[in-house]
């Protein structure tokens, strides 16, 4: 994958991108599955994009148990966000669930405009203001799924905004079962009934990670 092509790239050339890379002491890392890629309380602060493969940004709880706060797949970009005021987040992790590849990037040199003033270093800014927006819209979202009451309305809002977002009833999510249950909080147990109580409903069918929904039968929901 080019750089440039990834969205916190959007405008500046692949030249100018290199540089810039070269200038924030970026770096390619590659990590194991199960490894973790960052602790966002750490003393410094990063910004990164995922290469390839998949991780999880986790919230561990003092009993042990865990929350998915959000799930990256290749060309995501994580930290835009953690970055800030990182020692507030010292329960957060980024965790490889495959084999990653991903690009580190030192945040604080990021953020800090260089003497040279470089056009495309006030562009990359820019960018990183815009996905700071799309990610607190995406936070919004999450927000919104977890405000349900019961774990069907959890479900079924969660399964909307990906219908949405994918522009289509028949869609992929990303989790496994568990890491889904992990994500809304709640039971895997008591999800795995509901999710069959929807089925026999007619609220959607499923297979995998691929869900149909099916809205002629939600007016129950």
């Amino acid at each position: 994958m080019q750089y440039n092509e990834n969205p916190l790239f959007t405008d500046i050339t692949s030249k100018d991108c290199l540089k810039m890379l070269n200038c924030f002491h970026s770096e390619e890392k590659l990590f194991s599955s199960g490894e973790m890629i960052h602790h966002f309380s750490s003393q410094k602060p990063v910004m990164g994009i995922l290469l390839s493969g998949t991780a999880s940004v986790l919230r561990y709880e003092f009993n042990g148990s865990r929350t998915i706060l959000e799930k990256l797949e290749p060309n995501s970009v994580f930290g835009e966000i953690l970055a800030f005021h990182s020692e507030e987040y010292e329960d957060i992790h980024l965790k490889c669930d495959t084999e990653c590849r991903v690009l580190m990037i030192d945040y604080e040199s990021l953020m800090k405009p260089c003497t040279n003033a470089c056009a495309c270093h006030t562009r990359l800014i820019q960018n990183v203001t815009w996905l700071i927006s799309k990610k607190t819209m995406s936070l919004s979202q999450r927000v919104e799924v977890l405000s349900k009451r019961t774990i069907r309305e959890k479900l079924y809002c969660y399964f909307m905004q990906e219908s949405l977002r994918q522009k289509s009833n028949f869609f992929h999510i990303p989790f496994t079962m568990s890491d889904l249950a992990d994500y809304l909080s709640v039971d895997r147990s008591a999800m795995m009934r509901e999710l069959k109580k929807m089925k026999e409903d007619g609220i959607l069918s499923s297979e995998k990670r691929m869900v149909r929904l099916l809205p002629e039968h939600t007016a129950g929901v």
